[in-house]
């Protein structure tokens, strides 16, 4: 399955990810972001209101081809910084390991996807894990969900946290199915 095409007609997602999404624009271009939605039949989207997934993936492509894929990132960033998160998160570790229950909190509808976090210990010293993002979002929006989990969650004694994409494994850019990601911490 490539970026930006629903598994299924009739997921939804949440108002909440559709509003944080404009989050993601730099003040400057918020209107841009405001109009792109509303191209896609997003206007005004609401708390507690579910919309068309495919909708809101149709305008993350006009975005990525208006933009970039730089600002999908931004926008993956700054949606797990203003959703409301699984309870129980307290720390990086924690907000992976959950990762996939906020996303099924915010979508619904048939098929929508996952994510799968496994957990690779210690690594030289380092702890390391992957996630594997099996949704219908771009490659590099689920980057910025990953890097800004890292963020919000990232506890004072941690010296850094570092996201990269796995180019071993499959990756939606080239038409597969998932993309996978290697985070480190220490």
């Amino acid at each position: 399955m490539a970026e930006f095409e629903s598994f299924s007609s009739k997921a939804e997602v949440a108002g909440e990810v559709v509003m944080a999404f404009l989050a993601g624009f730099p003040p400057e271009f918020k209107s841009s972001g405001l109009l792109i939605l509303e191209q896609h039949g997003l206007s005004e989207p609401k708390l507690e209101t579910f919309y068309p997934l495919q909708h809101f993936l149709d305008a993350m492509k006009q975005i990525s081809d208006t933009f970039s894929a730089q600002m999908l990132f931004r926008i993956g960033e700054q949606i797990v910084l203003h959703a409301v998160p699984p309870p129980g998160i307290d720390d990086l570790q924690k907000s992976l390991e959950l990762l996939d229950v906020g996303y099924h909190m915010n979508h619904r509808g048939g098929e929508v996807g996952s994510y799968r976090y496994e957990s690779l210990g210690i690594q030289n010293g380092l702890q390391k894990a992957t996630m594997t993002c099996r949704t219908p979002y771009p490659c590099a929006f689920d980057r910025g969900v990953i890097e800004g989990l890292a963020r919000r969650y990232k506890s004072p004694e941690l010296r850094d946290v570092v996201v990269r994409h796995d180019d071993s494994q499959p990756c939606r850019r080239q038409g597969d199915e998932s993309c996978t990601y290697v985070i480190s911490w220490l």
